[in-house]
């Protein structure tokens, strides 16, 4: 392999369980070696639980800084001992305190950042909306490109920060089918499922984005005491949503497991996907269940709609609210149980969205390497 090779560094704050960190180890396992040096940067690599996913030839360095303002220092000496063409970053916090440092960067670096979520709606439920908004419009003027993962969502972070200059791209998320399906045919115990009952699952950190408390009350109002939930995952609200369970009467329909290393088992075995978001970016989670054979019932997050409603298996929530989840959920279970062809999201097969990201990098590594026309290039690559 020759020295002309784009050398990609890319940012996580932590090796967690999350859409971004799937997507992320997506990439380093399918990303060119021939024309890309790839290393992984981790903030703080302590208490690991997604390490396993990250292929081996892939060098990870843990900053080891207990909180990410401690850890400014050591990421700007990184970058500069590496000297990457290109930094990746996905995660909005993340992204927004990356751009910060990049005045203190080699000035040939470019960063390419991934929002992750529709900043609309997150903005609604940030405690401090203007300063957030402030330092996100700061950000902008430090980054080169933004990677969105749907033209919803482009348009929405576009609107909220009255962005109309800059350069971005719409890239979907890569599914790497090959790696799903053989995780899902694991033989996995799901010892909370009932085969007498129409089981539905649900995967996420548990925290107010996710809507779980929204999802449990559906089931109440269902009434059917032949549909049962599983919410996969661990967060903040495990505490306060097994309160609802009990406080609701649930405790035979409705179970929060843990954290599983392999959820894929779970979602192909399941009657159906629930996704109870009240915003999201572009859930892989989705695409994931889809792609194990899983019809989904979902809200109405941004750019869902143009997927799933040519799926007739897979029905949308009117709303957010619990109401609006459990009428879904009902249409749902009184069509009975469906399976869906996988190839329904065949878009985003890795391959093809590889070579979307491969295109970014060159791209942008190249006007690293030899700056010349570099805003032109930029903007020329954005508009396609």
């Amino acid at each position: 392999m020759s020295d002309s090779r784009i050398k990609v560094l890319f940012f996580l704050p932590a090796l967690v369980p999350g859409g971004a960190e799937r997507v992320v180890a997506t990439l380093l396992r399918n990303l060119s070696r021939e024309r890309f040096e790839v290393s992984l940067a981790v903030v703080n690599q302590e208490n690991s639980v997604f390490s396993g996913e990250l292929p081996l030839d892939i060098p990870v360095i843990d900053l080891a800084a207990p909180r990410l303002r401690y850890g400014l220092l050591k990421i700007v000496r990184h970058i500069w001992a590496i000297k990457p063409d290109v930094v990746f970053s996905t995660i909005d916090y993340f992204n927004a305190t990356l751009a910060a440092t990049r005045p203190f960067w080699p000035r040939r670096t470019r960063f390419i950042a991934r929002p992750t979520i529709v900043f609309g709606a997150a903005l609604e439920e940030n405690k401090s909306p203007s300063l957030w908004k402030s330092f996100n419009k700061f950000a902008i003027a430090n980054t080169d490109l933004y990677v969105f993962q749907s033209d919803a969502m482009e348009r929405d972070y576009r609107s909220s920060l009255n962005w109309n200059n800059g350069s971005s791209v719409v890239i979907p998320n890569p599914l790497d089918f090959e790696f799903v399906r053989e995780r899902s045919a694991l033989e996995t115990e799901q010892p909370f499922y009932d085969a007498s009952a129409f089981n539905l699952i649900a995967a996420g950190r548990l925290e107010s984005q996710k809507g779980f408390d929204a999802a449990i009350e559906a089931v109440a109002l269902l009434g059917n005491r032949n549909v049962h939930l599983t919410i996969l995952g661990e967060g903040a609200l495990r505490s306060a949503l097994q309160q609802k369970v009990e406080g609701l009467g649930l405790q035979a329909q409705v179970c929060l497991p843990g954290y599983s290393r392999n959820p894929y088992p779970y979602y192909a075995k399941a009657d159906g996907f629930l996704l109870s978001s009240r915003f999201e970016g572009f859930p892989n989670v989705v695409i994931e269940a889809l792609a194990c054979g899983t019809p989904v019932i979902a809200t109405p997050v941004a750019g869902l709609g143009t997927i799933l409603e040519d799926i007739p298996e897979c029905e949308i929530a009117p709303g957010y609210s619990a109401s609006a989840l459990a009428d879904a959920m009902g249409r749902f279970v009184a069509r009975g149980r469906k399976r869906v062809e996988r190839e329904c999201v065949s878009q985003f097969d890795v391959g093809q969205v590889v070579r979307k990201y491969e295109e970014c990098f060159e791209t942008m590594g190249r006007t690293a390497k030899g700056p010349s026309g570099y805003e032109a290039s930029v903007a020329e690559y954005a508009s396609r």
